[in-house]
């Protein structure tokens, strides 16, 4: 799915695929390499902002071109992604679920004044 739509996003770029590696300084054929290995975070992250679209939408994980998130959002998710890359579908349950417990935790003290008194 990266690959396919690197090369939608390249042909509506109306610019050649050497051209876009040599203005992001990557090697020759190295976008022509996602068609048999994916690339690093870094360089997925520097191909999303090239072409303007989120990483979802360069894997394939969305329709929406781009995600409305912050740059600290955008930092959790990418920390969530690496933690759970190589979890089981239920160790990723769990993991999900102890973070969405700890999230109402942190909201609980964030509202407790008393946490904030100095």
């Amino acid at each position: 799915m990266l690959y396919e739509r690197l090369q939608e996003l390249i042909k509506k770029s109306n610019k050649s695929m050497n051209q876009i590696e040599r203005e992001l300084g990557y090697p020759r054929n190295t976008i022509s390499s996602y068609k048999r290995q994916n690339p690093s975070t870094k360089r997925l992250d520097e191909l999303a902002e090239y072409f303007n679209v989120s990483v979802d939408y360069l894997l394939g994980r969305t329709e929406n071109r781009k995600e409305d998130l912050t740059d600290e959002e955008n930092d959790l998710v990418r920390a969530f992604r690496i933690e759970a890359e190589d979890m089981t579908e239920e160790e990723q349950a769990q993991f999900n679920k102890s973070l969405k417990d700890m999230m109402k935790i942190a909201k609980d003290l964030l509202n407790d004044d008393s946490n904030w008194k100095k």
